[in-house]
């Protein structure tokens, strides 16, 4: 595991049976979560090696999920699994109650809420 993994691990293990909110910012794409964390973890996925977006290592969130529209109303996430390739992971933050995870494609910016 990428030694900047521990203290993200350490981070979501403290939070596990609370509600996160998750912040994605992708190429100039923004995009909203909220989750109730019930496991995390990190394990090798080859879906999606074809396309170069999750094949790798990538750091799994499960729980109910709701995917936030930019009109504020809420969708539920069509899986109970949010991803996280972590494959090209640049730099891992924790200030308190947020944390925030920058790979080559995305940051992902983590609060508890």
């Amino acid at each position: 595991m990428n030694e900047q993994l521990q203290p993200v691990m350490d981070w979501l293990e403290a939070h596990i049976g609370g509600n996160l909110h998750i912040r994605k910012l992708e190429q100039g794409d923004l995009d909203e979560i909220k989750l109730k964390l019930e496991q995390k973890g990190i394990h090798d996925d080859h879906s999606h090696m074809f396309d170069d977006y999750t094949g790798g290592p990538v750091l799994y969130l499960r729980g109910e999920g709701w995917i936030i529209q930019p009109s504020g109303t809420e969708v539920p996430l069509p899986q109970d699994t949010y991803l996280i390739p972590v494959r090209e992971l640049k730099q891992a933050h924790i200030d308190g109650h947020t944390m925030s995870v920058e790979t080559e494609r995305a940051r992902y910016d983590i609060t508890d809420a």
